[in-house]
């Protein structure tokens, strides 16, 4: 039951494109959007543990099939966001940009799946596209009962069908004849006044920007002032940083607790296993 309501939530929005051949993922979310508005096909993106025995089943039962990958071929864009149990093996960038679509599209639960358009938009949810979690469980149940690559890229093909790629902006173009018209319409400037007041001087952090950049780690970082505090500008960013130890704490978390639930349910299965092997030649 928990490996088909993972799957329930995993179906829960989302496109995903092939990016080179049939079953190819991307995982680059800019490379997908503009695979996307290339060849005018929705998104499917799959929010995803690798190392999950869910996730891994899923990966085999109908992503690695052909009947799936020749679909997703045809109709889609697949884009895998990964969150494996060693994440600090991934490239720091990749790291980032997964944790930044996690938090973006509110994901909770993984494996959850998602439709979008080529501007990076949400085009279907599928849970609130089939009327409630429930009603997506048992249809979901219903394409796991029989030939499950092929019964759910039927399932995805009927949202598909109706996918309208948004219209990329037009930017107009100013011709010369334009840009006369506009320079008859200018207004004679008139001469400067002599004055002797002297400009107002500028404050000696108006060169500091105003947005503060992340670092390499996406970490933010607040602007020295000239004039202000060593002292409180380090707790001040020392305190930053604790904010992102405790939400990455926070993730490692979830991903323990994903991974436990994993382990019980093989305990359950090999328990089972055990039982059935006892009884078979009893059975005999």
């Amino acid at each position: 039951m928990k490996f088909f309501f993972a799957l329930c939530c995993f179906l829960t929005t989302a496109v995903l494109v092939p990016a080179l051949s049939a079953g190819e993922w991307f995982t680059d979310f800019e490379k997908a959007k503009t695979e996307s508005l290339k060849t005018k096909r929705p998104i499917y993106i799959l929010f995803t543990n690798s190392d999950a025995a869910p996730d891994r089943s899923l990966e085999r039962t109908i992503f690695s099939q052909r009947k799936f990958q020749d679909y997703a071929d045809k109709k889609l864009v697949l884009l895998k966001i990964d969150f494996p149990n060693a994440s600090h093996l991934q490239p720091k960038s990749l790291s980032q940009q997964n944790r930044q679509l996690r938090t973006q599209f509110g994901i909770t639960i993984l494996p959850t799946a998602l439709l979008l358009d080529a501007n990076g938009d949400i085009y279907i949810d599928f849970l609130k596209a089939d009327g409630s979690a429930e009603k997506h469980r048992r249809k979901i149940n219903e394409i796991m009962d029989f030939d499950p690559p092929k019964r759910y890229a039927e399932y995805l093909d009927g949202f598909v069908k109706k996918y309208t790629p948004p219209k990329p902006e037009i930017k107009k173009v100013e011709t010369k004849a334009d840009d006369k018209k506009a320079e008859t319409k200018k207004p004679a400037k008139k001469p400067a006044q002599k004055t002797d007041k002297k400009p107002a001087e500028k404050p000696q952090d108006a060169n500091t920007a105003e947005t503060n950049i992340p670092d390499e780690n996406g970490i933010i970082r607040i602007p020295l002032n000239p004039e202000g505090d060593l002292q409180e500008w380090l707790k001040a960013n020392q305190a930053e940083e604790a904010k992102e130890e405790a939400r990455e704490a926070e993730e490692a978390k979830e991903i323990l607790e994903e991974a436990k639930e994993a382990i019980e349910e093989a305990e359950k299965a090999a328990e089972e296993a055990k039982k059935a092997a006892k009884q078979a030649p009893a059975e005999k």
